[in-house]
């Protein structure tokens, strides 16, 4: 089907059990399918009028799997060399627990069996994330050192699916026309097995500032550095999910304030193939153009969140025999970006 459409079968489905399970429920049905099936009106410039409020913690009624990728905002141990960026929690150990507690506390309300974590430190924080504030949840952590030197930043995944392999992609391809090389400096990509399907999860942070006319080549390589990642596990037979904070919009999904992309970096991972019937699809679409944004940029520093600040950074991108097992796609918008991260979670839930 074509990408960035809600599919009929959800929302059907939902009317047809209110229908059968719950007549007094059928009008509110049919008032649901409507609005998935048609979707919301495009936003009025300058951001939708609704503000941003804080949701309840999902509850999640299923057994399937469960597949979230979440930027947890200089996940760092608050001790050692930690950049040269600056964070509240730089350098204080106490600050840093506290922050790692308040992000665990979100990870653990998504009760994710795979979970990609952008901007962790290395494997020690991400290991302390997971003894301490995930405890008992049954969390092993991987993660491969990566070479962003300035901010210290690495990919971190959290897993209860036992990892065949993982590593990172190191390859570097042209900016541009130019003889310039670059890479992508924070990746991780693991192998495991989904109830008998191999499948590879690739997390990725993308260079900043989806806007910036200087960085659109850089970001592009990027994305062509995973473009040829995805072709390969496709090509060994590999089912692909590529996740995390990818710093770029999607054209083909126009996010809560219709941001338009000025790079091909979503449209370039995509392409998993020869055809448009192997393209990776984004389950942005899967949620009402209201909810869809990932992240909060103040862009005027008043600490409040405004109109056209909250947009759809990071993403989740599945093989299209994943996407026919998705049976939940949440944004969730449960913590003040302002206090614990200024991203959100993207939980996907895969059929057994």
């Amino acid at each position: 089907m074509p990408r960035g459409r809600v599919r009929p079968t959800r929302p059907l489905l939902l009317f047809m059990t209110l229908f059968m399970t719950r007549p007094s429920c059928a009008l509110l049905g049919l008032a649901l399918v409507v609005s998935a099936c048609s979707g919301p009106a495009p936003p009025a410039a300058g951001g939708p009028a609704e503000p941003f409020r804080v949701q309840e913690a999902p509850v999640w009624t299923d057994d399937g799997i469960r597949i979230a990728t979440f930027n947890g905002e200089f996940l760092f141990d608050g001790v050692g060399d930690e950049g040269e960026a600056t964070f509240p929690w730089k350098g204080d150990p106490a600050a840093a627990r506290a922050h790692r507690d308040a992000v665990g506390a979100v990870v653990r309300s998504l009760d994710a069996d795979v979970v990609v974590m952008p901007e962790t430190e290395n494997l020690a924080a991400l290991q302390m994330l997971a003894d301490e504030s995930l405890a008992g949840l049954g969390y092993t952590a991987v993660l491969v050192d990566g070479r962003d030197t300035f901010t210290g930043q690495d990919v971190g995944l959290l897993t209860r699916i036992p990892v065949e392999a993982s590593g990172r992609n190191d390859e570097r391809v042209p900016v541009g026309v130019t003889d310039q090389l670059y890479g992508v400096s924070k990746n991780l990509w693991a192998r495991l097995d989904l109830d008998g399907v191999p499948v590879t999860v690739i997390g990725v942070h993308f260079l900043a500032r989806p806007d910036d006319a200087d960085r659109r080549p850089r970001r592009e390589a990027q994305a062509e550095v995973i473009r040829q990642l995805v072709e390969a596990e496709v090509a060994a037979g590999r089912q692909v999910i590529v996740l995390g904070d990818l710093n770029d919009f999607d054209d083909a999904v126009l996010d809560r304030r219709s941001s338009r992309p000025i790079t091909d970096v979503l449209a370039t991972i995509k392409r998993a193939g020869p055809g448009d019937a192997d393209d990776l699809v984004n389950v942005l679409g899967d949620v009402p153009q209201a909810s869809r944004f990932t992240s909060l940029y103040d862009r005027n520093d008043n600490g409040e969140i405004e109109p056209g600040e909250l947009s759809a950074i990071d993403h989740v991108l599945l093989s299209p025999a994943l996407y026919r097992r998705v049976t939940d796609v949440r944004y969730v918008h449960s913590h003040d970006p302002r206090t614990v991260s200024d991203h959100f979670p993207i939980v996907v839930t895969l059929s057994r």
